[in-house]
């Protein structure tokens, strides 16, 4: 059944059949009636491919992103599902774990003329995006940063998070910091963790004495956390890149070691993931802005009609969200 079959069964234009089908365009209820009666009798369904081809248009925005196992990021992509959704958007999602994988989804969405790519903690090659971009395309990034590509970056102030860290681990008292890590060439994380650096060298109470890279997820924070707390000297305070990570650490220093949290020993967690809030682990973490963040990154990536601007750095601000995991913090039950 094509458009012409409705539009002679319902007695209108196939022109008043493209308007009852398309949101928000001008048609009289009767005439939009009319047709979804036509449509339904004939069981026909717009082509929503071929309409792209005419509108130049797909309403598709290609989503890549990694690390399901990190509650945060499903977070993110309800929200990014639910605000272009309101846009009559759809979410064509792909998924990535190495530089390769960022690459071929970027190339496959291309075949699919997605209107926009956001990346979510993932870094497209320079090519790629370059190729992108020459076909008027907008790419925009969240939580990463790269250098020399075409692309509007979503990021937390890291600087600022780190020397808020730092300043609550000073004012706990706390003395021997140990710094569990993902992956430590992103320039957010070198950020946050210089800025961490500073604040706790400008005191002259701390110093980081443990430094691992490559520690991410639950089980690699329970494993670290076992390590670091069968030391002869122990760091008396543990600060992750994840929430997830932290949330292994306190396990591991709570139920492996019989340790007492934040007495003992402190951990800071990053994302503020909602089992972060739970009694059971009421973790002190960096909350990001994730509303804001996927507010700005839907306005950049939709055309709707506006000229493309060139790369932006967009930045916005973290909130130390205090829990009991730290000394200094409020103890609830």
């Amino acid at each position: 059944m094509t458009s012409h079959d409705v539009a002679s069964l319902a007695g209108v234009s196939r022109s008043a059949v493209s308007r009852t089908f398309t949101p928000d365009a001008s048609v009289s209820e009767k005439t939009r009636r009319k047709v979804l009666a036509a449509a339904q009798k004939l069981g026909y369904q717009p082509n929503v491919i071929a309409r792209s081809l005419i509108t130049r248009q797909s309403r598709l925005i290609g989503l890549i992103m990694g690390e399901w196992e990190n509650p945060f990021y499903t977070t993110m992509l309800r929200g990014f599902t639910e605000r272009l959704g309101e846009r009559d958007y759809r979410v064509m999602l792909l998924a990535s774990r190495t530089a390769g994988d960022v690459e071929a989804a970027m190339r496959m969405l291309m075949q699919y003329r997605v209107d926009g790519m956001v990346l979510v903690s993932a870094s497209p090659p320079a090519a790629a995006a370059a190729d992108y971009a020459r076909g008027g395309g907008r790419l925009v990034l969240v939580n990463r940063e790269a250098d020399g590509v075409p692309a509007t970056s979503i990021v937390s102030d890291a600087a600022r998070d780190g020397r808020e860290i730092g300043r609550r681990l000073i004012a706990g008292g706390y003395a021997r910091i140990a710094l569990a890590r993902g992956d430590a060439t992103l320039p957010s994380g070198v950020l946050r963790t210089e800025a961490l650096r500073e604040a706790i060298a400008a005191s002259g109470r701390a110093r980081i004495v443990i430094d691992r890279s490559g520690t991410l997820g639950y089980a690699a924070g329970r494993a670290f956390g076992n390590e670091v707390m069968a030391l002869p000297e122990p760091p008396d305070a543990i600060v992750c890149s994840t929430d997830m990570t932290a949330i292994g650490v306190l396990d591991a220093v709570r139920i492996d070691r019989a340790l007492q949290v934040p007495r003992q020993v402190g951990v800071v967690g990053f994302g503020d993931i909602p089992a972060s809030g739970w009694a059971s682990h009421d973790l002190t973490t960096i909350r990001l802005p994730l509303e804001r963040m996927i507010d700005a990154a839907v306005a950049t990536v939709i055309d709707e009609g506006r000229p493309a601007t060139g790369p932006r750095r967009i930045v916005v601000e973290g909130e130390v969200v205090v829990r009991s995991t730290l000394r200094d913090a409020p103890s609830r039950g």
